[in-house]
């Protein structure tokens, strides 16, 4: 019984691994992944390129029934990697 709870103990955590691209530690990720995680996989910020982000978060932002206090904290979290000047390659993504 130990080694299936066991088994699927790993099972879990590689599925998790293998959802994407973990999320950043920065102010914001808890709440990030309460709200957008409720209707789908919370995407780290870097997984999808800026013009995306720029074009689907306020779409995302209403959807979600965010107060405005809720929807600047998530704009500020993924603001670091959605800033067109982040200086990342847009064409890695």
């Amino acid at each position: 019984m130990a080694g299936l709870a066991g088994g699927l103990a790993l099972a879990a955590l590689l599925s998790a691994a293998a959802s994407g691209a973990s999320l950043p530690g920065r102010d914001g990720v808890v709440l990030y992944r309460k709200k957008c995680g409720g209707c789908h996989r919370p995407y780290a910020p870097s997984e999808i390129r800026p013009e995306k982000w720029q074009k689907v978060l306020p779409e995302m932002l209403i959807r979600a029934k965010l107060s405005p206090d809720e929807s600047e904290r998530i704009r500020r979290y993924l603001e670091p990697d959605i800033a067109p000047s982040h200086g990342a390659d847009p064409s890695a993504r």
